[in-house]
């Protein structure tokens, strides 16, 4: 969680996700290991494959860079959202903890849970601010390789 003057590989801001155990992979490696115990394939192979779900989709750690927002999920899965695509971000009130909603331009919302949301707010609208103002002509594209983080 760094505020320090960021070098172009470094990241302005980072968070953690908020959960600290990813239970529901622990629940589905037990569920494998049960059925290697029993001789139940169907129980293993449902155990690894949920398994798997839950680490590739299951956000670690959340990274602010001067042009993107990078997810890093359960790797090798990375995330990449170009600032350029952003539209906007808001924070949810939800019973299970805060929330933010990134809305990307012409997909789908990306919710994210750090463990400081006020926070990764404050710094994610500040540094899309200061995107918007280096570069005012608006630009969207759809190239993925647009805006990559430098690490």
């Amino acid at each position: 969680m760094t505020d320090m003057n960021p070098t172009p590989d470094q990241p302005i801001h980072w968070d953690k996700h908020r959960g600290t155990v990813n239970f529901t992979l622990i629940l589905a490696l037990i569920i494998a290991v049960f059925g290697l115990l029993q001789g139940n394939p169907m129980l293993v192979i449902a155990g690894l494959a949920v398994a798997s779900y839950s680490w590739l989709t299951t956000a670690k750690q959340y990274y602010i860079y001067r042009d993107v927002l990078v997810i890093v999920y359960g790797r090798p899965r990375v995330k990449l959202i170009a600032f350029a695509r952003i539209s906007h971000v808001e924070l949810l009130k939800v019973p299970m903890g805060d929330r933010l909603r990134v809305q990307v331009l012409g997909g789908r919302p990306v919710i994210l849970a750090a463990q400081d949301s006020e926070t990764f707010l404050e710094r994610l609208d500040r540094a899309l601010e200061e995107f918007r103002d280096a570069h005012p002509e608006g630009e969207v594209g759809d190239d993925p390789q647009q805006a990559r983080p430098p690490y």
